[in-house]
């Protein structure tokens, strides 16, 4: 395939945009988080070297959440600066329509979707994984931590004068699987150890039910229902582990690995890769729509009143997407409906814009 000069200067034009866009909203995003993380690590040495290696961590996630908008502003831009320099009249004196130029960076926008979706959004769930994986450590001065490997989850929990070393298979809604806690002073002498099936974690007082207690030099006893105190709950351990974010898109894609991902169902792992697969659509029909929108409005020379439109249009789809995936997530809607539905029906809008889109 050969691409045109005129292509070759659209798609120039279009990429020089999307870095500045991209280039401002990381430095957005370095100074929000860079604050939230010098607060969380200023009792810590090294705080400050902390605190901005996790900021760097954290930016490729939250540009990969974001860039929708960024791909819509982008394309704002680009636009805005074919008016100003009256270009766009200048290039369909060559035989150039406004589709063409459409097509051109909607086609650019898709392809550029996958390839984020294939390489970039793996790199930012790699340093989204350090990231969580660091600030974990460092909670709470290290009195308690979680982390999950490939023998499930170990929790170690500072309560009481006690240290505890709890470890579980899996954790479905709010029942901890297969538990084992060994209980220690403060000096590391063994208190007692406690295991059982399940253990009910919905409140910061733990429900043990059918606990195996052994105590040295004590015989066995077996209490139906035991009540223990942590500082975890379900809620904590979801803020801590409750996304696939942090998971690659090959590991979400291979039945073996996805099999160790702690937590989610096989259903909620279709419904996040539905999502991923959605993506370079979803960016695309952003790109179209501010197409649409800059050409219909060329005339109108307030540059804030076109982007106050793109803003509000970006706010509309994302509470409609999210209401759409409220649903999935709540099982109204399948997997495929609460994805590709809110999808489906944008890109009818959008080829309903394109109608006639010559004549602007």
């Amino acid at each position: 395939m050969i691409i045109k000069i005129y292509q070759k200067y659209l798609i120039s034009k279009f990429f020089y945009f999307f870095a500045l866009v991209t280039f401002i909203f990381s430095c957005l995003i370095f100074l929000l988080n860079i604050f939230e993380e010098l607060n969380f690590f200023k009792s810590f040495e090294n705080g400050f070297y902390y605190a901005i290696i996790l900021t760097l961590f954290n930016i490729p996630s939250i540009l990969y959440e974001v860039s929708p908008f960024i791909f819509l502003l982008s394309t704002q831009f680009f636009y805005l600066n074919f008016h100003e320099n009256n270009e766009i009249q200048s290039l369909k004196k060559f035989g150039l329509n406004n589709l063409k130029i459409i097509l051109t960076t909607s086609t650019v926008t898709l392809l550029f979707g996958f390839i984020i979706i294939l390489f970039f959004y793996s790199f930012s769930a790699k340093m989204k994984f350090f990231y969580y994986d660091i600030k974990n450590k460092y909670s709470e001065d290290n009195k308690y931590l979680a982390v999950i490997n490939s023998n499930g989850l170990w929790i170690r929990d500072k309560i009481n004068n006690e240290i505890n070393f709890i470890n579980a298979d899996s954790l479905e809604e709010n029942i901890l699987n297969n538990v084992s806690i060994t209980r220690f002073s403060d000096d590391f002498k063994l208190i007692q150890n406690i295991e059982a099936s399940e253990a009910n974690i919905n409140s910061f007082t733990w429900i043990i039910k059918n606990a195996k207690i052994s105590e040295k030099n004590k015989p066995k006893i077996i209490k139906e229902e035991l009540k223990f105190k942590s500082n975890f709950n379900t809620a904590k351990l979801n803020s801590l582990f409750d996304t696939l974010n942090s998971v690659t898109i090959w590991t979400l894609i291979d039945a073996e690995k996805r099999a160790e991902i702690f937590r989610f169902s096989p259903r909620e792992i279709d419904y996040y890769l539905n999502k991923l697969y959605s993506y370079p659509f979803l960016v695309t029909i952003m790109t179209i729509l501010a197409s649409i929108i800059m050409i219909n409005f060329k005339d109108n020379k307030s540059k804030v009143l076109l982007l106050a439109i793109g803003v509000l249009l970006s706010v509309i789809i994302y509470y409609v997407t999210q209401f759409f995936n409220t649903l999935g997530e709540t099982k109204e809607f399948s997997n495929f409906l609460s994805i590709w539905l809110p999808i489906i029906t944008l890109g009818t809008i959008t080829f309903l814009g394109l109608i006639k889109i010559n004549e602007k």
